[in-house]
C-alpha cells in the first residue's frame, strides 16, 4: 500500500515537473516576444518623431508660401 502511495506521489511530482518545465519555456518564449515587441515600439516611435518633423516643415512651408501669397495680393485665392 505504501509503495502504491509513494508512486501517486512520484507520478504527481513528475506531472508539477513537466508543467513547470512547459510554464518556464513558455515565460522565455513570451520574454522574447516582448523584447521584439519593445524594439517595434521604439522604431515606430523614432517614426513618429520624424513623421512629426516632416508635417512641420511641411507646414512651415506652406505658412510661408502663404504668406508670400498675401505679399504680392493674391490671398483672395486662400481656402
Amino acid at each position: 500500500m505504501e509503495d502504491d502511495a509513494i508512486d501517486r506521489l512520484r507520478k504527481k511530482i513528475n506531472q508539477a515537473i513537466g508543467v513547470l518545465e512547459k510554464l518556464k519555456d513558455e515565460n522565455s518564449n513570451l520574454r522574447s516576444k516582448i523584447m521584439a515587441m519593445e524594439d517595434e515600439i521604439y522604431k515606430l516611435r523614432d517614426e513618429i518623431k520624424i513623421l512629426k518633423d516632416e508635417r512641420e516643415q511641411v507646414k512651415d512651408k506652406v505658412d510661408y508660401v502663404m504668406s508670400l501669397l498675401d505679399k504680392i495680393d493674391l490671398g483672395q485665392y486662400r481656402q
